[in-house]
C-alpha cells in the first residue's frame, strides 16, 4: 500500500458529502464552531494537505477554551496531521485523546485505524473501523478504509508467505491522506470538498 492511498481516504472523510452528514447522528457529526478560527484554519490546512500548518494552527487553537466536541475534533485532526507527517506515535496519542473526549466521533476511529494499518496492526484497525461503522453505518469513508485495510493485510500476508522481504521506501507503508478524516465543518455547512481518492 502506498502512503497516497490511505491519506486520500482520510482527507476525503474530512469533508464527506452533505448527504452522508445528514444521515449521521448529531453526536457522531464533528462540528468545529466559529469560536475558534484557529481550529477551523487548522482543519482547512490539513484538508489542503498542508500538514505542518494544520498541526501548528490546531495546536494554537487548543490553547483557547472550546466545547469538548470541538476539542475532540481538534485532537482527531492532529492525529490526521501527524499521520501525514509520518509521526505515528504522536498520531496515535492524539486519536486516543480524541476518543477519550468524545467516543462518538467516527472520524477519530477512522484516523486511528489508519495509524494501526501503518503499524501493521490490522486487527486493531479493523476493530476501530467496525466501531466507526456502528456510529456512522452509511459512511463511504469508513467502508473504503476497511477495503484498504483488508487489501494491505493481504499484501503483507502474501509477502510473508512467499518469504520476500519487501523493500519499502520511507513513508510508503504509511496511510495516505485519504485514510484520515479531517473535521472541517462550521455549523451545518461543509467548508471544503474532499480530494478524489486515487490509487
Amino acid at each position: 500500500m502506498t502512503f497516497a492511498t490511505l491519506a486520500l481516504i482520510a482527507l476525503a472523510g474530512a469533508a464527506a458529502s452533505s448527504a452522508e452528514h445528514a444521515a449521521e447522528s448529531p453526536t457522531s457529526n464533528t462540528v468545529i464552531g466559529l469560536q475558534s478560527s484557529l481550529l477551523a484554519a487548522g482543519a482547512t490546512a490539513l484538508a489542503e494537505g498542508r500538514a505542518e500548518d494544520g498541526v501548528r494552527l490546531t495546536l494554537a487553537g487548543l490553547k483557547y477554551p472550546s466545547p469538548v466536541q470541538d476539542q475532540a475534533a481538534a485532537h482527531a485532526n492532529l492525529c490526521a496531521g501527524y499521520v501525514l507527517l509520518h509521526r505515528l506515535e504522536e498520531a496515535l496519542a492524539e486519536c486516543d485523546t480524541s476518543i477519550a473526549l468524545d467516543g462518538n466521533n467516527w472520524r477519530a476511529y477512522n484516523n486511528r485505524a489508519a495509524v494501526f494499518t501503518a503499524q501493521e496492526r490490522y486487527d486493531a484497525a479493523v476493530a476501530d473501523i467496525l466501531v466507526g461503522l456502528k456510529l456512522a453505518p452509511q459512511s463511504a469513508v469508513l467502508r473504503k478504509s476497511l477495503e484498504i485495510i483488508y487489501r494491505d493485510e493481504k499484501i503483507h500476508r502474501d509477502r510473508s508467505r512467499s518469504g520476500l522481504k519487501a523493500r519499502v521506501a520511507v513513508g510508503s507503508a504509511l496511510p495516505s491522506p485519504a485514510a484520515i478524516s479531517i473535521s472541517l465543518r462550521h455549523g451545518n455547512q461543509p467548508s471544503a470538498q474532499p480530494p478524489r481518492a486515487s490509487d
